[in-house]
This record gives C-alpha cells, structure tokens and sequence, in this order.
C-alpha cells in the first residue's frame, strides 16, 4: 500500500475555512487514499469536513497530512495545490 507523509502550510489569508475545506474533502472523495491531518494533535480524517474545521487553521498554520491508498501520491499533490493556493481559484 502507498504511503505519503508531508507537511503543507496553509497560504490562504482566510486559513481554512468552509470552502477550502470543502475542496479538501472532495480531493480525498475523489482519490482512492485515506488522508489524515494533523494540525493540533491528533490527527482528523480530511474526508470529514466538520473534523477539518474543527481545526481552525489560519493562515501560515503548518500541518502534517498522511495518505495512504493507491493514489496517495496523487492526493498529495492535489492537496498541496489547494492549500499553497493563496486565493481560491
């Protein structure tokens, strides 16, 4: 099974709020992968928007992700974009 660790950090002047974690979940629906993000802790599932949220990331938060499943490698990178995004497109 593919394995990804990385850490991102969040560009977006408004941090992740709704949108971004709405495009966040649908990059992991959209990937065979299970992702994890850790931004305070323990670590939350990215498909469930409510757990991202919970984070209240802000921007210049730096976080950990793990993905693991036959696109993980792809979910990685699509995940990056979003947040090294410094406005949403």
């Amino acid at each position: 099974m593919n394995r990804v660790v990385w850490e991102s950090k969040i560009a977006n002047p408004n941090g992740v709020h709704c949108r971004v974690a709405a495009k966040l979940t649908d990059i992991v629906a959209a990937h065979n992968a299970q992702v994890w993000i850790t931004g305070r802790g323990e670590p939350v599932d990215c498909a469930s928007i409510l757990e991202v949220l919970s984070l209240s990331l802000i921007q210049g938060s730096v976080v950990a992700f793990t993905a693991e499943g036959p696109d993980a490698e792809l979910a990685a990178q699509a995940i990056n974009r979003l947040l090294s995004a410094k406005e949403e497109g």
